[in-house]
Protein backbone atom coordinates (compact mmCIF):
# COMPACT_ATOMS: atom_id res chain seq x y z
CA UNK A 1 0.00 0.00 0.00
CA UNK A 2 1.32 3.42 -0.91
CA UNK A 3 2.25 5.47 2.19
CA UNK A 4 0.24 8.55 3.07
CA UNK A 5 3.21 10.53 4.40
CA UNK A 6 6.95 10.32 3.81
CA UNK A 7 9.03 11.42 6.82
CA UNK A 8 12.62 12.35 5.90
CA UNK A 9 15.26 12.20 8.64
CA UNK A 10 18.92 12.97 7.86
CA UNK A 11 21.28 11.20 10.25
CA UNK A 12 24.80 12.26 11.20
CA UNK A 13 26.80 11.80 14.42
CA UNK A 14 23.83 11.43 16.78
CA UNK A 15 24.22 7.85 17.98
CA UNK A 16 23.58 8.83 21.61
CA UNK A 17 20.08 10.20 20.88
CA UNK A 18 19.14 8.58 17.57
CA UNK A 19 17.01 5.82 19.06
CA UNK A 20 14.89 8.39 20.90
CA UNK A 21 14.02 10.00 17.56
CA UNK A 22 13.43 6.71 15.73
CA UNK A 23 11.27 5.34 18.54
CA UNK A 24 9.06 8.42 18.38
CA UNK A 25 8.64 7.93 14.63
CA UNK A 26 7.92 4.24 15.05
CA UNK A 27 5.11 5.04 17.53
CA UNK A 28 3.19 7.25 15.09
CA UNK A 29 -0.60 6.95 15.36
CA UNK A 30 -0.81 7.25 11.57
CA UNK A 31 0.47 3.82 10.66
CA UNK A 32 0.64 4.02 6.87
CA UNK A 33 3.80 6.11 6.57
CA UNK A 34 7.33 5.63 5.32
CA UNK A 35 10.35 6.84 7.27
CA UNK A 36 13.34 7.61 5.06
CA UNK A 37 16.61 7.70 6.99
CA UNK A 38 19.52 9.33 5.19
CA UNK A 39 22.79 8.16 6.72
CA UNK A 40 25.05 11.01 5.66
CA UNK A 41 28.24 8.92 5.98
CA UNK A 42 28.07 9.19 9.76
CA UNK A 43 31.39 8.04 11.30
CA UNK A 44 29.74 6.53 14.40
CA UNK A 45 27.17 3.72 14.80
CA UNK A 46 24.28 5.69 13.26
CA UNK A 47 24.22 3.62 10.06
CA UNK A 48 24.07 0.37 12.01
CA UNK A 49 21.29 1.67 14.26
CA UNK A 50 19.26 2.77 11.23
CA UNK A 51 19.61 -0.66 9.60
CA UNK A 52 18.49 -2.35 12.82
CA UNK A 53 15.25 -0.34 12.81
CA UNK A 54 14.67 -1.11 9.13
CA UNK A 55 15.00 -4.84 9.85
CA UNK A 56 12.35 -4.64 12.58
CA UNK A 57 9.93 -2.25 10.86
CA UNK A 58 9.34 -2.27 7.10
CA UNK A 59 8.24 1.36 7.17
CA UNK A 60 11.87 2.40 7.68
CA UNK A 61 14.07 2.82 4.61
CA UNK A 62 17.78 3.54 4.91
CA UNK A 63 19.85 5.34 2.29
CA UNK A 64 23.60 5.58 2.85
CA UNK A 65 25.57 8.47 1.37
CA UNK A 66 29.08 7.30 0.39
CA UNK A 67 30.48 10.57 1.77
CA UNK A 68 29.25 13.32 4.04
CA UNK A 69 27.33 15.86 1.94
CA UNK A 70 25.50 17.93 4.53
CA UNK A 71 21.96 18.39 5.78
CA UNK A 72 20.62 20.09 2.64
CA UNK A 73 21.76 17.35 0.26
CA UNK A 74 20.50 14.67 2.66
CA UNK A 75 17.05 16.26 2.66
CA UNK A 76 17.10 16.56 -1.11
CA UNK A 77 17.97 12.86 -1.35
CA UNK A 78 15.02 12.04 0.86
CA UNK A 79 12.68 14.13 -1.28
CA UNK A 80 13.84 12.27 -4.39
CA UNK A 81 13.08 8.90 -2.75
CA UNK A 82 9.75 9.91 -1.15
CA UNK A 83 6.76 8.04 -2.55
CA UNK A 84 3.91 9.66 -0.60
CA UNK A 85 1.88 12.68 -1.63
CA UNK A 86 2.92 14.51 1.53
CA UNK A 87 6.38 15.09 2.99
CA UNK A 88 7.56 15.88 6.51
CA UNK A 89 11.03 16.32 7.98
CA UNK A 90 12.60 15.39 11.31
CA UNK A 91 16.10 16.05 12.61
CA UNK A 92 17.55 12.90 14.13
CA UNK A 93 18.53 14.52 17.44
CA UNK A 94 14.95 15.69 18.08
CA UNK A 95 11.76 13.73 18.62
CA UNK A 96 8.08 14.02 17.72
CA UNK A 97 4.63 13.58 19.23
CA UNK A 98 2.72 10.40 18.39
CA UNK A 99 0.29 12.50 16.29
CA UNK A 100 3.12 14.26 14.42
CA UNK A 101 1.94 12.76 11.13
CA UNK A 102 -1.73 12.13 11.80
CA UNK A 103 -3.03 15.58 12.74
CA UNK A 104 -1.30 17.56 9.94
CA UNK A 105 -2.27 14.88 7.41
CA UNK A 106 -5.92 14.98 8.48
CA UNK A 107 -5.86 18.76 8.26
CA UNK A 108 -4.39 18.63 4.74
CA UNK A 109 -6.91 16.05 3.50
CA UNK A 110 -9.96 17.66 5.08
CA UNK A 111 -9.10 21.13 3.82
CA UNK A 112 -7.19 20.43 0.60
CA UNK A 113 -4.12 22.11 2.10
CA UNK A 114 -0.76 22.24 0.34
CA UNK A 115 1.04 23.23 3.53
CA UNK A 116 0.22 22.67 7.21
CA UNK A 117 2.32 24.38 9.89
CA UNK A 118 2.27 23.62 13.60
CA UNK A 119 3.94 24.59 16.86
CA UNK A 120 7.12 23.18 18.32
CA UNK A 121 8.57 23.00 21.82
CA UNK A 122 12.22 23.60 22.63
CA UNK A 123 13.77 21.13 25.06
CA UNK A 124 17.10 20.74 26.80
CA UNK A 125 19.75 18.24 25.74
CA UNK A 126 18.76 15.96 28.64
CA UNK A 127 15.16 15.88 27.44
CA UNK A 128 13.72 18.27 30.04
CA UNK A 129 10.54 19.82 28.64
CA UNK A 130 8.72 22.96 29.68
CA UNK A 131 5.18 22.14 28.60
CA UNK A 132 4.00 25.72 28.38
CA UNK A 133 2.03 25.10 25.19
CA UNK A 134 -0.79 22.79 24.12
CA UNK A 135 0.35 19.39 22.92
CA UNK A 136 -2.81 17.82 21.49
CA UNK A 137 -6.30 18.70 20.25
CA UNK A 138 -5.29 21.80 18.34
CA UNK A 139 -7.54 23.67 15.93
CA UNK A 140 -7.05 23.90 12.16
CA UNK A 141 -6.79 27.61 11.32
CA UNK A 142 -6.77 28.81 7.72
CA UNK A 143 -3.89 31.13 6.87
CA UNK A 144 -3.50 33.55 4.00
CA UNK A 145 -0.08 33.55 2.39
CA UNK A 146 0.70 36.81 4.18
CA UNK A 147 -0.30 35.36 7.55
CA UNK A 148 1.86 32.30 6.87
CA UNK A 149 4.88 34.47 6.09
CA UNK A 150 4.28 36.39 9.31
CA UNK A 151 4.35 33.08 11.20
CA UNK A 152 7.67 32.18 9.57
CA UNK A 153 9.14 35.47 10.75
CA UNK A 154 7.70 35.24 14.25
CA UNK A 155 9.94 34.64 17.22
CA UNK A 156 7.99 31.77 18.80
CA UNK A 157 4.93 30.76 16.77
CA UNK A 158 6.28 28.68 13.86
CA UNK A 159 9.47 30.16 12.38
CA UNK A 160 11.03 28.89 9.17
CA UNK A 161 12.24 25.49 10.36
CA UNK A 162 11.61 22.72 7.85
CA UNK A 163 10.49 20.14 10.41
CA UNK A 164 7.32 21.63 11.93
CA UNK A 165 5.39 21.51 8.69
CA UNK A 166 3.67 19.06 6.34
CA UNK A 167 4.10 19.76 2.61
CA UNK A 168 2.39 18.53 -0.49
CA UNK A 169 5.24 16.88 -2.38
CA UNK A 170 4.64 18.96 -5.51
CA UNK A 171 5.89 22.03 -3.64
CA UNK A 172 9.41 20.61 -3.99
CA UNK A 173 9.28 20.08 -7.74
CA UNK A 174 11.15 23.36 -8.23
CA UNK A 175 12.48 23.91 -4.70
CA UNK A 176 15.63 22.34 -3.26
CA UNK A 177 17.62 22.93 -0.10
CA UNK A 178 20.88 24.76 -0.95
CA UNK A 179 23.80 22.36 -0.80
CA UNK A 180 26.82 23.39 1.25
CA UNK A 181 24.96 26.14 3.08
CA UNK A 182 24.14 26.65 6.74
CA UNK A 183 20.76 28.17 7.67
CA UNK A 184 19.31 26.26 4.72
CA UNK A 185 15.78 26.53 6.15
CA UNK A 186 15.94 30.34 5.95
CA UNK A 187 16.58 30.10 2.22
CA UNK A 188 14.07 27.34 1.47
CA UNK A 189 10.94 27.10 3.61
CA UNK A 190 9.49 30.47 2.58
CA UNK A 191 9.54 29.33 -1.06
CA UNK A 192 7.05 26.59 -0.28
CA UNK A 193 4.77 29.20 1.31
CA UNK A 194 4.89 31.34 -1.83
CA UNK A 195 4.01 28.28 -3.94
CA UNK A 196 1.24 26.92 -1.71
CA UNK A 197 -2.34 27.70 -2.66
CA UNK A 198 -3.96 26.65 0.62
CA UNK A 199 -2.20 26.91 3.98
CA UNK A 200 -3.34 25.93 7.47
CA UNK A 201 -1.91 26.43 10.94
CA UNK A 202 -2.40 23.61 13.44
CA UNK A 203 -2.46 25.18 16.88
CA UNK A 204 -0.70 22.41 18.77
CA UNK A 205 2.82 21.24 19.65
CA UNK A 206 3.88 18.15 17.71
CA UNK A 207 7.65 18.55 17.50
CA UNK A 208 10.28 18.68 20.24
CA UNK A 209 13.41 20.56 19.25
CA UNK A 210 16.56 19.77 21.20
CA UNK A 211 18.81 22.77 21.88
CA UNK A 212 22.48 21.90 21.41
CA UNK A 213 25.58 24.04 21.83
CA UNK A 214 26.98 22.70 18.54
CA UNK A 215 23.81 23.25 16.51
CA UNK A 216 23.85 25.37 13.36
CA UNK A 217 21.84 28.14 15.00
CA UNK A 218 24.49 28.44 17.73
CA UNK A 219 27.48 28.67 15.40
CA UNK A 220 29.42 31.95 15.50
CA UNK A 221 31.74 31.26 12.58
CA UNK A 222 32.26 33.57 9.63
CA UNK A 223 30.66 31.01 7.31
CA UNK A 224 27.60 30.72 9.55
CA UNK A 225 27.12 34.49 9.52
CA UNK A 226 27.67 34.81 5.78
CA UNK A 227 25.32 31.94 4.94
CA UNK A 228 22.65 33.35 7.24
CA UNK A 229 23.01 36.77 5.65
CA UNK A 230 22.93 35.41 2.08
CA UNK A 231 19.87 33.25 2.75
CA UNK A 232 18.10 36.12 4.51
CA UNK A 233 18.79 38.60 1.70
CA UNK A 234 17.48 36.14 -0.91
CA UNK A 235 14.34 35.78 1.15
CA UNK A 236 14.02 39.56 1.49
CA UNK A 237 14.31 40.13 -2.26
CA UNK A 238 11.79 37.38 -3.06
CA UNK A 239 9.32 38.84 -0.57
CA UNK A 240 9.81 42.28 -2.10
CA UNK A 241 9.15 40.89 -5.60
CA UNK A 242 6.07 39.07 -4.36
CA UNK A 243 4.69 42.28 -2.89
CA UNK A 244 5.18 41.87 0.85
CA UNK A 245 3.73 44.98 2.60
CA UNK A 246 6.20 47.85 2.77
CA UNK A 247 6.24 48.23 6.55
CA UNK A 248 6.92 44.52 7.15
CA UNK A 249 9.38 44.36 4.26
CA UNK A 250 11.32 47.27 5.69
CA UNK A 251 11.33 45.66 9.12
CA UNK A 252 12.69 42.44 7.60
CA UNK A 253 15.54 44.30 5.89
CA UNK A 254 16.29 46.33 9.01
CA UNK A 255 16.35 43.19 11.13
CA UNK A 256 18.77 41.49 8.73
CA UNK A 257 20.93 44.60 8.51
CA UNK A 258 21.16 45.10 12.26
CA UNK A 259 22.15 41.48 12.88
CA UNK A 260 24.83 41.72 10.21
CA UNK A 261 26.21 44.96 11.65
CA UNK A 262 26.30 43.50 15.14
CA UNK A 263 28.29 40.50 14.02
CA UNK A 264 30.66 42.26 11.62
CA UNK A 265 31.40 45.15 14.00
CA UNK A 266 32.78 48.02 11.92
CA UNK A 267 34.20 45.98 9.05
CA UNK A 268 34.01 48.87 6.57
CA UNK A 269 35.86 46.86 3.93
CA UNK A 270 32.86 44.56 3.71
CA UNK A 271 30.48 46.03 1.09
CA UNK A 272 27.53 44.20 2.67
CA UNK A 273 28.35 45.74 6.03
CA UNK A 274 28.55 49.21 4.48
CA UNK A 275 25.17 48.67 2.80
CA UNK A 276 23.55 47.44 6.03
CA UNK A 277 25.02 50.26 8.09
CA UNK A 278 23.79 52.93 5.66
CA UNK A 279 20.36 51.28 5.53
CA UNK A 280 19.98 51.51 9.29
CA UNK A 281 21.35 55.04 9.63
CA UNK A 282 18.86 56.21 6.99
CA UNK A 283 15.90 54.79 8.91
CA UNK A 284 13.52 57.45 10.19
CA UNK A 285 12.56 56.71 13.76
CA UNK A 286 13.02 53.36 15.53
CA UNK A 287 11.38 50.20 14.13
CA UNK A 288 8.51 49.49 16.50
CA UNK A 289 8.73 45.73 16.00
CA UNK A 290 12.26 45.55 17.44
CA UNK A 291 12.91 44.21 20.91
CA UNK A 292 14.11 46.79 23.42
CA UNK A 293 17.68 45.53 23.10
CA UNK A 294 17.67 45.97 19.35
CA UNK A 295 16.06 49.39 19.72
CA UNK A 296 18.93 50.44 21.97
CA UNK A 297 21.47 49.17 19.46
CA UNK A 298 19.93 50.93 16.48
CA UNK A 299 19.82 54.21 18.43
CA UNK A 300 23.53 53.80 19.20
CA UNK A 301 24.31 52.96 15.58
CA UNK A 302 22.43 56.00 14.29
CA UNK A 303 23.75 58.54 16.77
CA UNK A 304 26.96 57.15 18.29
CA UNK A 305 28.53 54.44 16.08
CA UNK A 306 31.70 54.01 18.22
CA UNK A 307 29.54 53.21 21.26
CA UNK A 308 27.50 50.78 19.13
CA UNK A 309 30.70 48.96 18.18
CA UNK A 310 31.83 48.88 21.81
CA UNK A 311 28.53 47.47 23.06
CA UNK A 312 28.50 44.83 20.34
CA UNK A 313 32.04 43.84 21.19
CA UNK A 314 31.29 43.56 24.91
CA UNK A 315 27.81 42.08 24.91
CA UNK A 316 27.14 40.80 21.39
CA UNK A 317 27.80 37.17 22.21
CA UNK A 318 25.30 37.31 25.08
CA UNK A 319 22.49 38.58 22.90
CA UNK A 320 20.78 36.39 20.35
CA UNK A 321 21.11 38.90 17.54
CA UNK A 322 20.96 36.52 14.60
CA UNK A 323 17.61 34.88 13.87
Amino acid sequence: MRPLVSVIAPVYRVEDVLERCLDSLRRQSLQNIEIILIDDASPDRCGTICEAYAEKDSRFRVIHHPENRGLSVARNTGIAYASADYIMFADSDDWVHENFCKLPYECAVQNGADLVMFRFQGVKRDGTINLSKKVVNGDFIYQTRLQAIDLLLSEVEVKDFAWNKLYRKELFEHVLFPGGRLYEDVGTTYKTVLLAETIYFLDTVLYFYCHREDSITMLKTEKALQDWFDMSMCRYHDFAEWGYPSEKKNYLLQNIALSYCIKKMADMEDSNYAFCRKTLRDVKGIPRYFTWKRKVLIVLLKYCPPLFDLVCNLWGKRWNVVE
